[in-house]
């Protein structure tokens, strides 16, 4: 008897013991999910950094401020699922609530790989195929084919991987006050849409080139083939199995979602006078969503392609979207890297929101994160490199640069006055072996030398290149930030 109280304390303490080390593996990786937040809350990283000096880790909180961005929020991938999300800052700069997990941001291109899922599922069902003629299959509208595309037919293969030969016209949006057009209105140009007919300015197959038309002609051919409005069949397919709670397809939330929206700031900080603009083009830049919902959809797509067939989609068609298949184009994103080190990424942008997404299939990691400003991308590039440093991510490192000196007479041909818009000069001068440019209303910012006539500032990175005349005068700068591109002229 003795024996067997014996025998039965041990495996009572043996359980205990189990319990114990599984306590405390779970608390480890609590306490490790949360180390790593803060070191990328208080890690982020500029893009570039003067050689002998080692990058600056900056606290989130602060370079919101100081690109005015009033709220942010980040979602973690983990294991092929959401680990965390987390928001920062305010959804409005006047009304001031907070961004939370389940703050719903206007995302734009994001419904780009959306909308490419549903047409590949079309494809499983065999109700389309990626080489056939897009006009097969269109009802309601079919593709102009002008001379200059040539007589080889647009394919749904050609519309997911940007290579159709549409433009690469960035469709503005609308206010709350115009009357918004219909799908057929958009595609042929008619009143009151604001853009010219849709049709091919190149022989496709032949250019690789972001476009939203390309997206918009794939939204009717979608709606053609299944009868079903976008928007619906994207809850049935999409939202609803990928536990996307909070996702709308549409150009205007509806009312019951609004009192947890984010709205759009412009680059100087202030509000979008309606706080946000509209979007009929649902296929090219129409969804809104939180950056916990877009998580999910991307770590139910990784794992899909390791071969989980219980997620939205099949194991087939998420590895021909994280494949590429024409340059660095996947069908809706785009692909770099090689090897285990490959990763993905795509951006949305509108008026007053900018977000972006990133993902290393390999590591089974990724990040979403998302703005409401217009200065939001700069923002988002440094908190990608802070989420590389803290979880060990290959590339997405700060760049270091070499000091140059030009000879002063060099420089002193750059000094002067330089005209953006009659109310916005910049004036430029020279100390030692660098330029300090001064906006209107503007602190004076160091740029260094990248060649004689190019120039690079560090906070924030910003590259500036001066221009001259047949004789040699310098007439022009043109600034770059991001894919923004001003140019001045230089009137003294």
């Amino acid at each position: 008897m003795q024996l067997r109280k014996k025998c039965l304390c041990h495996h009572l303490w043996g359980i205990i013991i189990v319990l114990a080390l599984i306590g405390a593996g779970c608390e480890t990786q609590t306490t490790l999910v949360k180390k790593r937040i803060k070191k990328i809350e208080n890690g982020l990283l500029r893009a570039v950094y003067l050689k002998g000096q080692k990058p600056e880790k900056l606290r989130l909180e602060d370079r919101m401020v100081f690109y005015r961005v009033p709220g942010v929020c980040l979602a973690f991938i983990d294991n092929d699922v959401l680990s965390w999300a987390k928001g920062y800052g305010y959804r409005d700069s006047k009304e001031d609530g907070p961004v939370t997990a389940e703050t719903v941001f206007q995302a734009g291109a994001f419904s780009q790989p959306v909308v490419a899922a549903l047409a590949l599922s079309l494809v499983e069902e065999g109700k389309l195929a990626l080489d056939r003629d897009l006009n097969e299959y269109l009802k309601s509208w079919k593709v102009p084919r002008p001379e200059i595309s040539g007589s080889r037919p647009i394919t749904l293969r050609d519309l997911l991987l940007h290579r159709a030969g549409f433009s690469n016209w960035v469709f503005p949006g609308y206010s709350r006050k115009e009357t918004l057009p219909t799908l057929s209105q958009i595609l042929r140009g008619e009143k009151p849409a604001i853009n010219t007919p849709l049709m091919p300015l190149d022989k496709p197959g032949t250019i690789i080139r972001t476009s939203e038309s390309g997206y918009i002609v794939l939204q009717q051919l979608i709606e053609d083939v299944s009868g079903r409005p976008l928007s619906e069949l994207a809850r049935e397919r999409i939202f609803i199995p990928a536990r996307m709670r909070n996702t709308y397809l549409a150009a205007d939330l509806p009312p019951e979602a609004r009192a947890s929206a984010a709205s759009g700031h412009q680059r100087d900080g202030s509000l979008y006078p309606e706080k946000w603009r509209l979007y009929p083009e649902l296929g090219a830049k129409g969804l809104w969503t939180t950056a916990a919902d877009m998580a999910n959809f991307i770590g139910d797509l990784m794992a899909a392609a390791r071969g989980d067939a219980s997620k939205f989609i099949s194991p087939a068609a998420a590895r021909a979207m994280l494949t590429t298949q024409a340059g660095s184009r996947g069908f809706g994103f785009i692909i770099e890297g090689s090897g285990d080190e490959v990763y993905f990424h795509w951006q949305g942008r509108t008026a007053g929101f900018a977000c972006a997404l990133l993902a290393f299939p390999a590591k089974k990691q990724g990040i979403v994160v998302m703005t409401n400003s217009d200065n939001g991308q700069i923002l988002i590039d440094e908190i990608f490199r802070a989420a590389a440093a803290a979880y060990n991510w290959p590339h997405f490192k700060p760049v270091e640069r070499p000091l140059y000196r030009l000879d002063p007479s060099i420089y002193e041909q750059y000094v002067g006055r330089y005209e953006i818009s009659p109310d916005y000069i910049l004036d430029v001068k020279y100390e030692d072996y660098y330029l300090i440019i001064q906006p209107t209303g503007q602190a004076p910012t160091k740029f260094y030398v990248e060649s004689e006539t190019v120039f690079f500032s560090i906070d924030p990175f910003i590259r500036i290149q001066f221009r001259r005349d047949e004789r040699g005068n310098v007439t022009h700068l043109i600034l770059w930030q991001q894919d923004f591109e001003q140019i001045a002229k230089k009137i003294s």
